[in-house]
């Protein structure tokens, strides 16, 4: 067997063996008819809202590994990260921890996605960081609210004998590391990962922002993984429970069963458990058999993990390549004030291969100043959907975006979109929006697109649609005779795949888009969507 095979089956048979000491110093404090009856008389309310929460903090674990992505110009779109993150707690779950999981969870994003596995191993260090903040920062909130409800006059009840249980799992902790260092790989590993780290904190120090972003995120994620614990907690004791003072246990448990020394935190979780909810007069079965719970809501969350990563595979499977060129339509109305701009930012995007103009409106000075650039210019009657069908037959691009007249794009147009369609799953998609000028409707903008794409499943034409070249021509007259462009493109669009938001912003004049009349247009994409 060659020896990297053996160093990982060493090292997991190793994690076993403490997981099974970890579990009998544990059951051998408890009466296990009181644990089953326990069990028997659990609050099933309680518990399935420990599920629900866990699963909740799969959106910023999800935000916050995205964050690093986009830093390190790894990112695909939100969607991809968000379904990877559930699909890295399956391969977290059964690969036996942080290293395993990790390092499965950047193979397949890597893979799936066509990026470098080594840019993309580098964002694990950098998304641990910043969880690591935000477990400090949660931590510190709640040693502060615990201290304030007089937790700490407490502590001395801790029992002696349960630091030798402690100081028998920290031995064998120790040993897997050095008998990994032994085999030659942990030691390595270790070390590139404080160096990935160090890097990464250099990275996290000159976007400020970002690092705060992701602090957050993974505060949030704290308060999610903690707020199950107590919720499984609540549903294995039947006895008043202080919260105040237990407030600051919670990080404490979460943090130790986290540790790589255990299967999925078994023994560990227990141990801590038993040790720091019995200082507030919790019973050893009710703390232990919160734990277990808790074992059992990560798993079931594992379980869709998996059943996500084989559903996830078929649709990579799809044989659709990565696009390189994009031709830029835009769809004008007698509308030449606002063509200049638009014509020259579009222009600068690399990208780029063509700018086609598609007026529906009389001629006059906006032919000349699109000819005058030259730009092909295609007239046709008006109306958007006989407008972007009929000039999307004459595009050349891989890419088709459909642009209004005052829609300016960004310069990172072009990666935004190519890095999107990476993922072979996406048909097409949009950009987020503001806009350019004080406005009431300005901080409704994000919102809106928010609102409409995840309630309503489109995406507005001010969002500067893009699809696919291969994926226009397979759905057919899509917008042909079409009231609402967006709505009928935005269905056949996920008929044949998904949509997605690419990582840019796209702004656009409020006073157009109040002519428009948008938000009544999106009014209608979601009545059509409920229907």
């Amino acid at each position: 067997m060659p020896v990297a095979k053996y160093s990982r089956l060493w090292g997991r048979l190793l994690i076993l063996a403490i997981t099974g000491a970890a579990l009998s110093l544990v059951f051998r404090r408890l009466n296990l008819e009181v644990l089953a009856d326990t069990f028997r008389r659990m609050h099933w309310g309680w518990f399935i809202g420990a599920v629900v929460l866990y699963g909740v903090l799969f959106l910023p674990a999800a935000l916050r590994w995205h964050i690093v992505l986009r830093l390190t110009g790894q990112s695909v779109h939100p969607g991809a990260a968000t379904r990877l993150s559930l699909i890295g707690h399956f391969f977290y779950t059964m690969l036996l921890g942080v290293f395993g999981g990790d390092s499965a969870k950047a193979a397949v994003y890597a893979k799936w996605y066509r990026l470098s596995l080594a840019e993309v191993l580098a964002t694990a260090p950098l998304d641990r960081l910043l969880g690591f903040a935000g477990l400090v920062l949660f931590s510190v909130i709640a040693l502060t609210e615990a201290a304030s409800a007089g937790a700490f006059g407490r502590v001395k009840g801790l029992s002696l004998q349960w630091h030798g249980a402690w100081v028998v799992l920290v031995v064998f902790g120790a040993l897997t590391l050095l008998a990994g260092r032994w085999v030659g790989t942990a030691w390595p590993a270790w070390h590139r990962f404080t160096d990935a780290l160090g890097r990464g904190a250099k990275v996290l120090l000159r976007k400020p922002r970002a690092a705060v972003s992701g602090v957050i995120c993974g505060v949030l994620v704290q308060v999610a993984l903690s707020g199950a614990l107590a919720l499984n907690l609540r549903a294995a004791s039947h006895a008043p429970l202080p919260w105040g003072q237990l407030l600051w246990t919670f990080p404490v448990v979460v943090t130790v069963s986290a540790l790589p020394f255990t299967f999925a935190g078994l023994g560990a979780r227990e141990g801590a458990a038993l040790a720091l909810f019995g200082i507030y007069g919790v019973s050893r079965e009710d703390a232990v058999g919160a734990s277990l719970l808790t074992v059992a809501t990560s798993l079931s969350w594992a379980v869709i993990g998996g059943i996500l990563f084989w559903r996830e595979r078929r649709w990579q499977r799809l044989a659709r390549t990565v696009p390189k060129t994009i031709s830029v339509i835009i769809t004008t109305l007698d509308e030449p004030n606002l063509l200049k701009e638009t014509l020259e930012r579009a222009l600068r995007v690399p990208e780029v291969c063509e700018v086609i103009v598609s007026d529906g409106g009389r001629p006059d000075s906006e032919l000349k100043l699109a000819t005058d650039w030259g730009r092909k210019v295609i007239r046709r009657a008006s109306g958007g959907g006989v407008q972007m069908q009929r000039s999307a037959a004459e595009a050349k691009g891989d890419v088709i975006l459909f642009l209004h007249a005052d829609t300016w794009l960004p310069q990172e147009t072009g990666r935004a979109v190519i890095n999107c369609l990476r993922d072979p799953s996406v048909s097409g998609g949009g950009f987020w929006t503001l806009f350019r000028e004080s406005s009431p409707l300005w901080p409704a903008s994000w919102l809106k697109c928010a609102v409409r794409f995840y309630l309503g499943g489109c995406i507005a034409g001010e969002q500067a649609i893009f699809v696919r070249r291969e994926v226009l021509a397979e759905i057919g007259e899509a917008l042909e005779g079409a009231a609402t462009d967006k709505v009928e493109l935005s269905g056949r669009l996920r008929r044949v795949g998904r949509l997605a938001l690419v990582d840019a912003i796209v702004t656009n004049s409020a006073r157009e888009f109040a002519k428009r009349q948008t938000f009544a247009a999106a009014d209608l994409c979601l009545t059509q969507e409920s229907r």
